[in-house]
């Protein structure tokens, strides 16, 4: 559509997929017909404000409570809100109407969106590059007044929900006319029909069902038997009876079948998924490009997604896959949406000189969560052991409060970024502390080098404070599969010496029984795949393996997870390279509060997130990380940027997902 080319009215049959954030908005009326109802909604902007800087300008709209972001294009003030209907409930269509377009002349190209920042790669910093499709084209930016997405998952409360989120675009902008066409009104008629019935049953049979290969089946009848004492029913079904009984394209297809069949029959909450790969010396981390199965105990699910040209995880392991079910319209979510054999696929398009290759298109995935999914990453019966003896004797009783309400952040710069030059590290961590009021914070902090040199990132400092005991643990940093660290003030790409944890480290941690729930921020960290031979002969990466070559039979998660007398009671992190977002944007998640970017969007975000969640007097673990990760995509619509569905296909939770916050009382 061209500049002069616009629509006062248009109408859209819903077909596209997510959800995202709330926000204001006035509700005219709500209709009734044969099952049909209609919701009108009118919604008011002010006029753009223009602020200049050297090179790029800005606009600011009152009303709009957001900003459009995205690497490379415009960033532009947006209006977003969600809207929960009963599940699964269909989207007839949305018609929208505007009064009178109004355009103003701009004297600058308006400010791109920065590229994400990959933590620990250099060549990414404080890159801010237009995106030529966008900048160098007689075309209008975003397309359309409106955009919509659908999503179906759990809500707040635990309940089944068809999510809603519609954003609205009040001043649109064509870089080729240095012009912006803009809008004071909208209103919105959304016409839906409502499901006759809840298709899932009213009471739950199971809460948590622990999925197995029959290898470990005696070795779980302790925790099973924990379990129902204190009110969790479980039950326990193995691999080798799904792979009987459903059929599927691959195993990871089988077991999501039987998932899928147990949230339909029992409406359970929790999959605790239980075994890694068969060895830490060696195995095949990836059978072909969608699953690893053959050296693996439990199997792994790989998604194809790329989000860059020059760094990039050819493939990522997704445990999300397993815990998103069914899409908004209650369709199964296959995440192979054209059929194309390739699961989570989502290329880039070949770049002008690159040699012809065969690609794929995106796969539209819905990633809300119906259900929350942790893994027990074991590669024989003591790890297994282990981790059962250290589940049952922290939940047996309440934590005690001495060490329990200690909250430890570790964190630094840990790229430099001119623009704003905050130290990302840190403010991820005080935005965290903002919600865990009532915990003693233990701040472990690079830029306190030279006024409280016990309190920083050092490996000493850090030993200190975890062999104390702790509830909570946060690292945000750089990371591989065998150690995190961070920067000093203005230092990186230069990790500190002597600072940060590496498996070497492992053996000097000893709190015991005080164990705290860690969340840790930075690439690889979580990669349960690495085995000690494998990266050991993959120094240039050639394998994947993201070692650099140094020996590491399993993953920096968890090792510290499984450790006996010590270490954590779960880790969440990512299994494939961590994103955060430079600079300051503007109220990016459209919370009323504007701060720095890496705080509010890509992985700083989804982790405060997760805090946010215990905040909210979240009893059980994986309902915490199945609620940042819904939240992140309230604010974020997976389908939207291929950065914002990795950040949340990637976040993986080693550990029990029905384990009690704290212990029982």
């Amino acid at each position: 559509m061209g500049p002069g080319e616009e629509l006062m009215k248009k109408t859209f049959p819903l077909f596209i997929v997510i959800l995202l954030v709330s926000g204001s908005f006035t509700m005219i009326g709500t209709s009734h017909d044969l099952g049909i109802q209609t919701k009108t909604i009118l919604i008011n902007f002010s006029n753009p404000q223009i602020q200049q800087s050297e090179q790029y300008l800005t606009i600011d709209i009152s009303g709009a409570n957001t900003v459009y972001y995205h690497a490379g294009k415009p960033l532009l003030p947006m209006y977003s809100n969600t809207i929960t209907f009963p599940f699964p409930t269909e989207i007839v269509s949305i018609d929208y109407a505007v009064k009178e377009i109004h355009t103003m002349l701009v004297p600058e190209k308006i400010k791109p969106g920065l590229k994400p920042t990959i933590r620990g790669y250099e060549t990414t910093v404080n890159e801010l590059s237009v995106s030529t499709e966008t900048y160098n084209q007689n075309e209008l930016f975003p397309e359309d007044w409106i955009a919509f997405f659908t999503g179906g998952g759990r809500d707040s409360n635990g309940q089944h929900k068809t999510f809603l989120t519609y954003r609205v675009f009040p001043a649109r902008y064509n870089p080729e006319l240095y012009t912006v066409k803009y809008i004071d009104e909208i209103e919105l008629t959304i016409t839906y029909k409502e499901p006759k019935e809840n298709p899932f049953p009213t009471m739950s049979s199971y809460d948590l069902v622990v999925i197995t290969p029959q290898v470990f089946v005696r070795d779980l009848e302790k925790l099973v038997g924990h379990k129902n004492a204190h009110g969790i029913r479980t039950t326990v079904k193995t691999l080798e009876e799904i792979y009987e009984e459903y059929a599927g394209v691959d195993k990871p297809e089988q077991i999501k079948f039987f998932i899928k069949d147990a949230l339909d029959k029992w409406y359970i909450k929790y999959i605790l998924l239980v075994g890694g790969m068969k060895s830490s010396i060696y195995g095949v981390p990836r059978d072909d490009r969608n699953q690893g199965t053959q050296d693996w105990y439990f199997p792994v699910r790989y998604s194809n997604l790329k989000d860059d040209y020059d760094i990039y995880d050819p493939g990522f392991i997704s445990d999300l896959y397993f815990a998103d079910i069914y899409d908004g319209k209650g369709d199964f979510s296959s995440w192979d949406y054209n059929g194309d054999g390739i699961f989570g696929g989502w290329d880039l398009p070949p770049r002008i000189g690159d040699p012809p290759r065969n690609t794929f298109d995106k796969d539209l995935i819905d990633l809300y969560t119906d259900l929350s999914i942790g893994r027990l990453a074991c590669r024989n019966h003591y790890e297994l052991r282990t981790m059962i003896k250290k589940i049952i004797n922290y939940e047996s009783s309440r934590a005690d409060p001495l060490w329990y309400n200690r909250i430890i952040v570790v964190g630094g710069d840990p790229w430099i970024e001119e623009e704003t030059n905050y130290y990302e590290g840190e403010e991820i961590g005080e935005k965290a502390l903002s919600y865990m009021t009532g915990f003693e914070a233990i701040r472990l902090f690079a830029s306190y080098g030279q006024n409280n040199p016990d309190y920083t990132p050092l490996t000493k400092n850090i030993l200190r404070e975890l062999n104390q005991g702790c509830g909570f643990i946060l690292f945000d940093g750089h990371a591989t599969p065998g150690w995190w660290n961070t920067c000093w003030p203005n230092e990186f790409p230069r990790t500190i010496k002597n600072g940060g944890l590496c498996l070497k480290d492992f053996t000097k941690i000893f709190n015991k029984e005080k164990l705290p729930i860690m969340v840790v921020g930075g690439c690889h960290s979580s990669l349960i795949n690495v085995s000690l031979l494998n990266s050991l002969s993959d120094k240039f990466n050639n394998k994947c393996s993201w070692t650099l070559g140094h020996p590491i039979p399993e993953c920096w998660s968890w090792i510290l997870t499984r450790k006996s007398n010590g270490g954590a009671i779960a880790t969440i992190g990512s299994t494939g390279l961590g994103y955060e977002a430079d600079g300051e944007s503007g109220d990016l998640d459209g919370d009323g509060i504007n701060e720095p970017d890496c705080v509010e969007k890509l992985g700083g975000y989804e982790e405060v997130q997760f805090y946010k969640k215990i905040s909210e007097n979240t009893y059980y673990l994986g309902d915490a990380w199945a609620g940042a990760i819904n939240n992140y995509l309230k604010a974020f619509p997976g389908m939207e940027d291929s950065w914002d569905a990795k950040v949340v296909e990637q976040w993986i939770l080693l550990g029990d997902p029905s384990l009690r916050i704290g212990g029982y009382p």
